[in-house]
């Protein structure tokens, strides 16, 4: 990292007196398994069960309130994170009714939830998942424990690290493309990443939210050590320059999108470096899109939980609980969290839609009850097919634009616009 993004951490911004005070408290806590557990991802994982570690796996907690209106957000380098009782322990003993819980999807990450997140039969999955949930617990009470006067500010930028990897073949029908080694890239995908920054009263960087979408997957089948990837590389590099600054991952609508950069020599050291190369990459951009950070007012959280029934895609009978829950940090940004992996064009649907200065898109995380949902395609991608789209997805045609579409209602909701009766001429 060059030295003189170092320069970044000395950045300060001055907000406004704000009519409600925004309080927040940060905490983190490792979640690497004890055990050499079967890995998340990869039907054609080469090498079982962990051998090892490469970089620990983290879960960072940041809790907000302004005026007594509280919310967790927690990311974890994990594949995917189901957790009804965690969010039930928040509630009931911290008082905090809104968990979102984040994953970012890295495929170097133990498996201890079954698809559907069904309760885990595999004794090593069963306490592996026990101890995680205790540790994150502990991590939201110490954050939510040590409260300081806050301000929030916001940024954003563009870098394309990604390929949208459902590429369309001579048949007329779309297929993935895992592997692209001359790292074309294909397209659509959605480039911006959004910051979002926690400073004290002081106006020091507290807590650094990154916000952007790629597939967690540079390591390959044959990587067997637990890892971060390039997300866990980003937060750990960014970490070095912002001194004491939590720098925090979420993942967005990624469904389709995979890294250029891919390593899949089959040297573990080898696509351990071109992970380190990714995760830096987007450190720097992290860095220099930290200098122009801009103050937000943050006068008052709103949120909404629900649990939409969705249909099942082969068999109509089934039904797919996706628990989502929208948030508005008036005035200025708004929250949509999705339980599945969530094709790159809902996330721009709900950015250019919601109609707030900053719409913030959370695939990956578990937040009001369901199941994880999988893959969340939108309409054309359905249609078009290929890994996702139609295969390996579970949920009814339309699921994508009918949750966002709930979004958006419920977004509206929270800012007061729906009328119970007619408006003027």
């Amino acid at each position: 990292m060059k030295a003189a993004l170092a320069l970044s951490a000395l950045m300060l911004f001055t907000a406004p007196a704000f009519a409600a005070a925004l309080r927040a408290g940060v905490a983190r806590v490792e979640i690497t398994p004890t055990t050499l557990m079967t890995m998340y991802g990869y039907a054609n994982r080469r090498c079982g069960p962990a051998n090892g570690v490469h970089d620990p796996l983290m879960a960072k907690a940041l809790v907000l309130d302004v005026d007594g209106s509280r919310l967790a957000i927690v990311t974890l380098d994990l594949g995917s994170i189901v957790s009804p009782a965690l969010k039930k322990r928040v509630a009931d003993e911290l008082r905090i009714p809104v968990l979102l819980l984040s994953a970012s999807h890295t495929h170097s990450a133990p498996a201890f939830l079954p698809y559907g997140s069904s309760p885990a039969s595999d004794a090593a999955a069963e306490a592996y998942r026990a101890d995680m949930e205790g540790k994150v617990f502990t991590a939201i009470e110490q954050a939510s424990k040590s409260m300081f006067e806050a301000k929030l500010g916001v940024a954003r930028g563009s870098l394309q690290l990604g390929y949208n990897r459902l590429l369309l073949r001579d048949d007329g029908r779309a297929r993935a493309l895992f592997d692209n080694p001359e790292r074309v890239p294909y397209g659509p995908v959605d480039p911006e990443y959004v910051l979002l920054r926690i400073d004290d009263a002081a106006g020091g960087a507290r807590a650094l939210l990154v916000h952007y979408a790629t597939h967690a997957v540079v390591l390959g089948p044959s990587s067997c050590k637990y890892s971060g990837d390039y997300p866990g590389v980003m937060q750990r590099a960014a970490e070095q320059e912002l001194r004491g600054a939590q720098v925090m991952f979420v993942q967005g609508g990624a469904g389709d999108i995979n890294p250029l950069f891919l390593g899949r020599s089959g040297n573990e050291e080898a696509d351990f470096e071109v992970s380190r190369k990714m995760g830096e990459l987007l450190a720097a951009e992290v860095l220099r899109a930290n200098r122009r950070v801009e103050p937000v007012a943050a006068e008052s959280i709103h949120t909404k939980q629900e649990v939409i029934p969705l249909a099942g895609r082969w068999d109509p009978a089934a039904t797919v609980g996706a628990g989502i829950t929208t948030v508005y940090i008036a005035p200025h940004i708004a929250l949509a969290a999705v339980p599945g992996e969530a094709m790159h064009k809902l996330q721009t649907l709900w950015k250019s839609q919601a109609d707030v200065p900053h719409a913030l898109f959370y695939g990956y995380t578990y937040s009001s009850g369901g199941v994880w949902a999988g893959y969340i395609p939108d309409l054309r991608t359905a249609a078009y097919g290929g890994y996702g789209a139609d295969t390996s997805t579970n949920v009814e045609i339309g699921a994508g634009e009918k949750i966002m579409l709930r979004h958006l209602r419920n977004l509206y909701e929270l800012r007061g616009m729906w009328r119970s009766t007619p408006g003027r001429n």
